[in-house]
C-alpha cells in the first residue's frame, strides 16, 4: 500500500497519521497555528515523515479535512469568505427568511441581497416562463453594485430542469467572467427549494476559502518536494479531488466525526464486531455513530446552517458532555454538566474550571505526572482540580470526592441517554452492543457507559486521539450521482428505472474515470429511496438492475415494507413512492491493518508482539481512585508498553500518552494484536501478574 497521510484540523489540536507500505500508521498531534495553519501543517508533516523514517515525496496521497469547524456558522465574516448575492425566482425572495417555519437560516444575515429573476419552471420541468433576460441583467449588475463578490443562483423547481440556472450562470459570465457563480443544480439535486438555497449560499461562501487554503497547503507540499496527490475528505467517509471539492465545498462539512465513525467501524471489524456503538469524547463535545453489518450508517439528511440537507453523510449525533464541558449549579441547587465547555478549559490546565476533566482527575482516573498530557505540554494540575471541584462541593453540601462523583455520573447518564436516543432513531438495541470508545476522553468513560448499555464490550482503539485523521488516512473515493423521481411505483415500469439507472451508472464512472480510479479497484452500486405516499421518511435500499427485467418492482416494495416494518414495528397499506434513484461509486479503499501510536510525538507500532498474557512488564505505577463510591488501589498500566494477548483486571488504569481507560472492578481487559484494548466482564475470577 503507498504511502498515505490523514490530516485532521481541529479547533485546538491537528492530528496527522501516515500509513506505510506495510500497514503501519505513525501519528502526530500538535497544537494549531491560527495565524499560519498550512505552515503548522507543513512542519508535522515533515516532523511525521522523519519520524517514521521516509521522506515527504515518499507520500503518494494526502487526504485532508476542510478547514471549517462549525457547519451551521458560514458568515462569510467569520470564515472569510466572500459577500455573497442571491438570484431566485421571483416571488421567493424570503426563502431563506422563512425556512421551513422555523426560523431564518443563519446564512439570511449574511447575504448582501437577495433579488428575484421573472422566470418559472414547474415540478416537471417544463418552462412556464421564460427568462426575462433584461432584467436578469439588471439584477446581476444590481448586486455587484451592491458590493457582491460571488453570486448563487437558486431557482424554483431547478432540480427537475437547470436550464434557467445555468442561463443565468452564463449571463453573469457575461457581465463579469471573473465573477464566481454557484447554481444550486450543481451543488445538491434536491427538489426542496429552500435545501437547495442553503446548499447554493453555502458553497459560494465556502468555496473562494477553501480554494486558497488548499493552493497554498499544495504549494506547501511542493516545498517538501512532495508530489502527493492532494485529496479532501467527505462527509460520507470518502475522498475527492481537489477540483470536485472546489465544484461541491459542501460534501466536505462534517467529515471529521464522519471519518472517526469509519475508522471506528474498521476498529470493530479487527475486535470481530459487526454492529457498533462508536462514541468519540473530545474537550468541547461527544458524537455519536452507528456500526451495522461492519459499516458506518449513512443518512442524507445532512444539517447545514438550519437546513437538512439531501447529501450522503456518516450518520453523527452530538452530545454536549465533553472532557472541558462545564459544571454548575441551577439557581435551584441542581448540578448541571455542559452544554457549552467552561471559559478557558478545565482548571487543571489554567481555565476557569470546573469540568468534568477536573472531575476525573480529583476520582484518580486520570495519572497526574509530565505524559498524562490530554494534548497538553504539561501534566494537569491537580491541587488547580481539588480546588475548583471544592468550591462546588461546598455549595452541594459534599465532600469533593462525592462532588466529583457526582459530575461524573452526570455525565456519564446524559451520554447514555444521547447513546439510547441515537439507537433508537436508527431501529437498534443498545443492550450488550459493542461500543468504540475513542477521543481524547472516551476511553474515559467507555467502561462506565458499557455498564448503563448491558455490559457489551468496549473497544479502545491503539490510537483512539487519531481516529478521524486515520479515517482520512483510509478513506476511498466517493461519489453519489441522484436523479429525483417522484412516482408511485404503480405509475413507472422497471424499463424506465433501468434506463435512468444506466444513465446515472455512466456518470458515475465517468467519475471514476477522472479519479483516477483503476478499473479492478471500482465499487458500483444503485440504490432506491422509497416511502409511503405523502410520508416524511425515506428508505434507501439497494437495486440489481440486472435483477429488473426478471422482478419487476415488486421485490423493491416487499423489501420496502419489510424495512419499515421492522424499524417501526407496523406495517402499512398505503401507495409506496419511488422518490430518487442513485448510482453510488467508489474505488479501492486503502488496507485496514491497524497499527497504532500512542503519544503526542511520532511515533509507531504495526502489530503488537504476542505475549503470555501477564501485564507486569507493562506495570508503571499505583494510583488511588475513588470509584463506585469507594476508595480503591489501581495499578496505572503504559499502553505502549502491553503485548498483544495482555490481561488486566480490574480495578486498573491503562494510560496512553493523551488518553486513560479505567479497568472497572469486576471487568478486564486484553490487548489484541492490532493494539486495541478491549474490556468486558470479568468471568475468568483471576487478575494478572
Amino acid at each position: 500500500m503507498p504511502h498515505r497521510l490523514g490530516i485532521d484540523i481541529g479547533k485546538t489540536f491537528t492530528d496527522l497519521v501516515l500509513l506505510d507500505e506495510s500497514g503501519t500508521a505513525h501519528a502526530l498531534k500538535m497544537p494549531n497555528d491560527p495565524g499560519d495553519p498550512v505552515a503548522a501543517v507543513a512542519a508535522g508533516i515533515r516532523a511525521l515523515a522523519d519520524g517514521a523514517g521516509v521522506a515527504p515525496g515518499d507520500i503518494a496521497t494526502v487526504v485532508h479535512g476542510a478547514p471549517v469547524h462549525d457547519v451551521l456558522d458560514l458568515d462569510p465574516a467569520k470564515t472569510g469568505g466572500p459577500a455573497v448575492g442571491l438570484l431566485v425566482t421571483a416571488g421567493f425572495e424570503h426563502v431563506l427568511h422563512l425556512g421551513r417555519g422555523q426560523g431564518a437560516s443563519p446564512l439570511a444575515g449574511g447575504i448582501v441581497a437577495t433579488l428575484g429573476v421573472a422566470e418559472r419552471m414547474d415540478a416537471r420541468g417544463q418552462v412556464q416562463q421564460p427568462i426575462d433576460e433584461a432584467k436578469a441583467r439588471a439584477a446581476i449588475q444590481a448586486l455587484r453594485e451592491m458590493g457582491a463578490e460571488a453570486i448563487a443562483v437558486s431557482l424554483l423547481h431547478a432540480a427537475a430542469n437547470p436550464a434557467h440556472e445555468r442561463a443565468l450562470g452564463a449571463l453573469a459570465g457575461d457581465i463579469d467572467a471573473d465573477l464566481p457563480v454557484t447554481l444550486s443544480s450543481d451543488v445538491v439535486r434536491e427538489a426542496a427549494d429552500y435545501e437547495r438555497t442553503v446548499a447554493a449560499v453555502a458553497a459560494a461562501v465556502l468555496r473562494p476559502t477553501l480554494t486558497r487554503y488548499f493552493e497554498t497547503f499544495t504549494d506547501s507540499l511542493r516545498a517538501l518536494e512532495s508530489t502527493a496527490e492532494v485529496r479532501v475528505a467527505r462527509a460520507d467517509g470518502g475522498s475527492m479531488s481537489l477540483a470536485h471539492a472546489g465544484d461541491a465545498p459542501v460534501d466536505a462539512l462534517n467529515a471529521g466525526p464522519a471519518a472517526g465513525v469509519a475508522a471506528a467501524a474498521a476498529a470493530a471489524s479487527h475486535a470481530g464486531c459487526r454492529d457498533a456503538l462508536a462514541l468519540d469524547m473530545g474537550g468541547g463535545m461527544a458524537t455519536i455513530g452507528i456500526v451495522r453489518n461492519g459499516a458506518p450508517v449513512v443518512t442524507r439528511k445532512t444539517p447545514v446552517a438550519g437546513a437538512n440537507l439531501t447529501l450522503p453523510s456518516i450518520a453523527v449525533d452530538r452530545a454536549g458532555a465533553g472532557g472541558g464541558a462545564a459544571v454548575r449549579l441551577t439557581g435551584h441547587g441542581a448540578l448541571r454538566v455542559g452544554p457549552g465547555a467552561a471559559d478557558g478549559g478545565p482548571a487543571c490546565f489554567g481555565g476557569d474550571g470546573p469540568t468534568l476533566t477536573d472531575a476525573n482527575l480529583v476520582l484518580g482516573l486520570i495519572p497526574a505526572g509530565p505524559d498524562s498530557g490530554n494534548g497538553q505540554d504539561r501534566g494537569p494540575d491537580r491541587t488547580a482540580a481539588e480546588a475548583a471541584i471544592a468550591r462546588l462541593a461546598d455549595r452541594l453540601g459534599a465532600n469533593p470526592f462525592q462532588a466529583a462523583q457526582g459530575i461524573r455520573d452526570l455525565a456519564i447518564e446524559k451520554l447514555y441517554g444521547a447513546l439510547r436516543q441515537t439507537a433508537a432513531a436508527h431501529g437498534v438495541d443498545i443492550a450488550s452492543m459493542p461500543l468504540i470508545a475513542y477521543g481524547g476522553a472516551g476511553p474515559l468513560h467507555g467502561n462506565a457507559l458499557a455498564i448503563l448499555c448491558g455490559d457489551g464490550p468496549v473497544v479502545v482503539p491503539a490510537q483512539p486521539g487519531a481516529m478521524s485523521a486515520r479515517g482520512y488516512a483510509e478513506a476511498p473515493p466517493r461519489q453519489e450521482f441522484g436523479e429525483s423521481c417522484r412516482r408511485l411505483l404503480d405509475d413507472i415500469n422497471a424499463a424506465a428505472v433501468g434506463e435512468i439507472l444506466d444513465g446515472l451508472g455512466a456518470r458515475a464512472n465517468d467519475w471514476l474515470d477522472g479519479e483516477g480510479a483503476p478499473a479492478t479497484g471500482r465499487r458500483l452500486r444503485f440504490e432506491a429511496d422509497l416511502r409511503f405516499r405523502g410520508g416524511g421518511g425515506d428508505f434507501a435500499l439497494e437495486v440489481d438492475p440486472a435483477n429488473l427485467p426478471n422482478w419487476g418492482l415488486r421485490d423493491l416494495e416487499d423489501r420496502f415494507h419489510a424495512a419499515f416494518e421492522q424499524q417501526h414495528g407496523v406495517r402499512l397499506g398505503a401507495p409506496v413512492e419511488l422518490v430518487r434513484l442513485r448510482a453510488v461509486a467508489g474505488g479501492r479503499a486503502a488496507d485496514r491493518r491497524n497499527g497504532g501510536s500512542q503519544g503526542r510525538a511520532s511515533g509507531r507500532a504495526s502489530g503488537r508482539r504476542a505475549g503470555s498474557g501477564d501485564a507486569s512488564a507493562a506495570r508503571i505505577g499505583e494510583q488511588r481512585v475513588y470509584l463506585e463510591g469507594a476508595f480503591l488501589s489501581a495499578p496505572v498500566y503504559a499502553a505502549g508498553r502491553l503485548e498483544a494477548g495482555s490481561r488486566i483486571a480490574g480495578p486498573a488504569l491503562v494510560a496512553g500518552g493523551d488518553w486513560t481507560a479505567p479497568v472497572h472492578p469486576g471487568y478486564a481487559g486484553a490487548v489484541g494484536a492490532d493494539g486495541a484494548l478491549v474490556i468486558a466482564p470479568d468471568r475468568s475470577g483471576s487478575a494478572d501478574a
